[in-house]
């Protein structure tokens, strides 16, 4: 007997809930709802002294069932033109409300109607900046993997931006940064999407840049070599220790054989002064060589008179 009573007080209670839901959605209600602005028009040397609202929010009354279908369909944004409001050099912008009324209604039922806006006015002044082109510096860790190396060295797309602000202190700003930036371990190209640091008063005509790099894959090839005197004055003989140099090139894998003995000169000049050791100096001519060393780097040495 009791499970019946329960029984029949849930079969009740669901009719109920159904006749409820049923009279709410046919019962003419209100709802407050929001609809993004978008703004066009603007000059990129234009600048607000508050800031413009991202939104209008408007209470809407229309029947429950057709409100439910609002609040959970998405409304096309309202853009507003401001090009004709700020052809000057500095004023005051002022847009009410009831300006794009008609396109609010326009995404609503014919039953609907609009009971309130908010903001019921867009208002500040305006007025134009100071504006110049300054470098863009890479902050960070751009590294390449083991074995590889940057065919150059990492790039911003753009290279310069626009930023505006007073003169006085544009005039002291020469470059802006990105924000920090890790990319270790590049064995190939990469291109990343990275932002600006902010600079207090100054705001850029982007706010982001594009990071380019590119790898390729280098060897290194080791090559024995004697080492020649120059500068030795007639009457006299130098001697070196050790007379030879083990030089070590890094060169992209696929150009090792193109690079040999002929594309590297190694020497030693006659002191211009007493010193104990000479610097062996290392020129090359390959444009396939991305460095090289000499080792040892300095030699010992004696003059011997003829």
């Amino acid at each position: 007997m009791r499970e019946r009573n329960l029984f029949t007080f849930c079969l009740f209670l669901v009719f109920a809930a159904i006749l409820w839901y049923g009279h709410a959605m046919n019962t003419v209600r209100e709802r407050t709802l929001s609809i993004e602005i978008q703004y066009a028009g603007i000059p990129d040397n234009v600048a607000f002294t508050g800031s413009l609202p991202a939104e209008f929010r408007f209470t809407v009354r229309d029947q429950g069932k057709r409100l439910q279908k609002y609040h959970e369909s998405t409304f096309i944004p309202i853009e507003i033109d401001l090009s004709q409001q700020l052809n000057t050099k500095e004023g005051h912008l002022h847009i009410a409300a009831d300006q794009v009324k008609s396109k609010i209604a326009d995404q609503l039922q014919g039953t609907a109607k609009i009971q309130n806006i908010q903001p019921d006015i867009i208002e500040t002044d305006f007025y134009t900046q100071h504006s110049k082109s300054v470098a863009v510096k890479i902050e960070g860790d751009i590294s390449a993997a083991t074995q590889y190396y940057f065919t150059q060295p990492p790039v911003t797309i753009p290279s310069k931006v626009k930023i505006f602000g007073k003169k006085e202190q544009l005039d002291s700003i020469t470059a802006v940064s990105t924000e920090v930036l890790s990319a270790t371990d590049i064995r190939d190209s990469i291109s990343i999407n990275v932002g600006l640091m902010p600079v207090s008063g100054i705001r850029f005509a982007t706010d982001s840049v594009t990071v380019k790099a590119q790898t390729r894959q280098f060897t290194e090839k080791r090559l024995t070599l004697n080492i020649p005197t120059k500068g030795v004055p007639a009457g006299e003989r130098m001697r070196i220790f050790p007379s030879t140099a083990e030089v070590t090139v890094h060169i992209p894998v696929e150009y090792f054989n193109e690079v040999n003995e002929n594309n590297i000169t190694i020497f030693c000049k006659y002191p211009q002064k007493q010193q104990r050791s000479l610097p062996v100096e290392l020129k090359y001519d390959s444009k396939h060589i991305i460095k090289a060393r000499v080792t040892p780097a300095e030699v010992e040495y004696i003059i011997e008179k003829l």
